[in-house]
């Protein structure tokens, strides 16, 4: 690192001594110290959140800058007091009070020591906010003396990529610690690099060359990074506890479990020794001494306890790592940030994951036909491990003639704006092509502590499914849903301009809507049992493209009633986590057989009155639905083997109707004609 020189009058100063030098740690997730937990990562004036104050309009000539904005806490920058900067939309922050300072109009990605920009700024180079969504806004978080000033560039071009793309970053300044951190918030369609740094002047400044985003297109935190830019000189010895490697739910028959933790060297000195300890539920610590070990500057090292954890009961264990002892006797530096923790349960025992695949897609998408045949070569050559379905977009262009509202409700639940897109199991969130055997493995081998098995019947146009739901360990979440879809196994009408001719798990509709159905927190070995039902209304209909989707209250996209089938899932709605899904059965079998056998319907055709009895064990309840799959009258009726049930239909429209006898979860339909 080098001395940094600050030129006169370049930022408002205090008279405390300056630090003179800057030093940046490793990237973390997350937005820095969550003092920002919005999850609203959107176009200013397009979903981003209230409180944010747009600095720098769309449409603006490549380098203009902000006008004045106050810091509204005590801000030091290099050591001396900061109390205003001014933003330029090619991705500057600057303190400095010249008139004219450096314009970079060209928001290329160069060198930080580069004549165009301005001393006394920090940096993201690479990026630029001309276009018409491009905005600059600003907004402070936190109460004092914790405060953060977010300057956030929404909706940023990065320089010399062409097609449709954005990307998302925000500067932070921090008060208190007077820490930089520079956010990378949201991207797509985008591959490049930026260039992030800190600069007093052209020869003393801390950069990072060559930043790919790591983050996708989903509009909140969970995939946000940020790097850290700290005044001063980097100590040599500075371990952040970065994660306990354990899956958040482990089966007490497969421990003793091995513990690893990842920690990240912010220090100067490589760490080839370190004590690991570890401590369960606030217990005494149990210490691993590690030699032979290389954690250099800036790096991230995983590191293995030397003894197993073997937890004697089930029940939920809160396990932290942190280390002492670094190469020899060596104290850490900053005591706040020492320590990673995870909270895992252990349960009796896990069962099999059928992990589900959403995928967003549409037959006027290019790409979306490559990856769409990759992921069925996958399925494939797994069959019956997975649950796939897919929602047919409204874009590009006219989109496909299938969308309907309920999959746009998905689309806007997981923020998707590019197809294909493909949600694993509400986790995962990358291109159909990007599915290969080592995903799939990867989410299939992934520990699952909820059984669920289903199946469904069909009368006419309405489909009913029942699911038991098993969970093997306590769920303490407030905020489950159980999600039914009805879906197509092949269409072959919506045909578009990428070449598909036949669309696979095609949705048509969510039971009881796209809200999902709300379930409790569930207690261990408790099941949950649930009954679902649609009737399809109306006649088949194409739309002719997506501008004009299908009305379900008047009609369907259902090409033939025999190639339907449900799938199920439950779903965490805050955490979008999918806990297992399953593909239902349809219900026929040997009670169907029995109340086929035994059942006497008469008189058929009918004037006035049907009777139905039957020999079989229990009782057995009873519809007549029209032809149209709706329920006459709301009749049902309930009656026991060796009765005899009295149906008047006398006010009934003549024609066709079915007599529907439903007994353990099975059902058995008859025509009957009524005169």
């Amino acid at each position: 690192m080098k001395k940094l020189l600050l030129s006169l009058g370049v930022i408002v100063l205090s008279t405390g001594a300056a630090f003179g030098q800057y030093y940046h740690t490793a990237a973390a997730g997350g937005n820095p110290n969550n003092v920002n937990t919005e999850d609203t990562e959107y176009p200013v004036g397009g979903g981003i959140a209230s409180g944010w104050t747009s600095i720098v309009a769309a449409a603006q000539t490549a380098g203009t800058y902000s006008t004045s904005q106050t810091i509204p806490f005590t801000f030091s920058f290099n050591g001396n007091t900061a109390t205003t900067y001014r933003v330029s939309n090619t991705g500057i922050l600057t303190f400095s009070q010249a008139t004219s300072p450096a314009n970079h109009s060209s928001g290329a990605a160069v060198s930080i020591a580069s004549s165009t920009i301005p001393d006394s700024s920090i940096c993201i180079l690479g990026i630029n906010g001309s276009g018409a969504n491009d905005q600059i806004a600003r907004k402070t978080f936190g109460t004092s003396p914790n405060r953060q000033e977010w300057v956030h560039f929404a909706s940023y071009s990065a320089t010399g990529t062409s097609g449709n793309h954005w990307t998302y970053w925000s500067i932070v300044l921090e008060e208190g610690s007077n820490n930089i951190y520079i956010v990378d918030q949201r991207a797509a369609g985008w591959a490049g690099t930026v260039n992030l740094g800190v600069r007093a002047n052209s020869t003393t400044m801390d950069s990072i060359m060559g930043v790919a985003s790591a983050s996708t297109n989903l509009p909140d935190r969970t995939d946000n990074t940020h790097q850290t830019f700290v005044q001063g000189v980097q100590p040599d010895y500075e371990m952040a506890g970065a994660s306990v490697n354990l899956n958040p739910y482990l089966a007490l028959t497969a421990s003793p479990f091995s513990v690893s933790a990842d920690f990240i060297n912010n220090g100067a000195a490589t760490i080839t020794s370190a004590t690991l300890n570890l401590s369960v539920n606030g217990g005494t610590a149990t210490t691993s001494a590690l030699t032979g070990i290389s954690v250099s500057s800036g790096a991230t090292g995983t590191l293995t306890a030397t003894s197993t954890w073997n937890p004697s009961t089930s029940g939920v264990y809160n396990v932290k790592a942190w280390l002492t002892g670094l190469n020899g006797n060596n104290v850490d530096s900053n005591n706040s940030n020492d320590t990673a923790m995870t909270s895992v349960q252990v349960v009796p025992a896990l069962t099999t994951r059928y992990p589900l695949y959403e995928t967003f897609t549409s037959s006027t998408c290019g790409p979306c036909t490559p990856a769409n045949t990759q992921m069925e070569t996958v399925f494939a050559a797994n069959p019956g491990e997975s649950n796939s379905i897919k929602y047919q977009m409204s874009w590009p262009g006219a989109g496909d003639p299938y969308y309907y509202s309920e999959g746009g409700d998905r689309r806007t639940y997981y923020g998707v704006n590019s197809v294909p897109r493909v949600e694993i199991d509400g986790g995962w969130d990358l291109n159909g092509n990007s599915v290969t055997q080592t995903v799939f493995d990867q989410f299939q081998s992934s520990p699952a502590f909820v059984e669920m098995t289903a199946t469904y019947s069909q009368f006419s146009k309405t489909i009913e499914t029942s699911v038991n739901i098993t969970p093997l360990a306590d769920v303490n979440s407030n905020n489950l849903a159980l999600f039914a879809v009805v879906y197509s196994k092949v269409d072959y009408a919506n045909v578009g301009t990428n070449g598909e001719t036949e669309f696979i798990h095609v949705v048509k509709k969510m039971m009881p809507s796209s809200s999902g159905q709300s379930i409790s927190s569930m207690v261990a070995n408790s099941s949950v049992s649930q009954t679902l039902s649609y009737t399809f209304n109306g006649s088949y209909i194409l739309p002719a493209n997506a501008s004009s989707p299908v009305n379900l209250s008047t009609n369907h996209t259902v090409e033939s009633f025999s190639n339907l089938g449900v799938i199920l899932w439950i779903q965490d709605l805050t955490t979008k986590e999918v806990l297992q899904s399953v593909d239902a059965t349809y219900a026929i079998g040997t009670i169907e057989n029995e109340l086929a056998a035994t059942l006497k319907i008469y008189p058929n055709p009918a004037t006035d009155r049907i009777f139905v009895e039957g020999e079989f064990e229990g009782v057995a309840q009873a519809k007549l639905i029209s032809m149209l799959g709706q329920e006459v009258d709301a009749y049902q009726g309930s009656f026991t083997s060796g009765e005899t049930l009295e149906i008047s239909t006398g006010h009934l429209a003549a024609g066709t109707y079915l007599l529907v006898v439903s007994k353990d979860g099975t059902t058995h339909a008859e025509p009957v004609v009524i005169k």
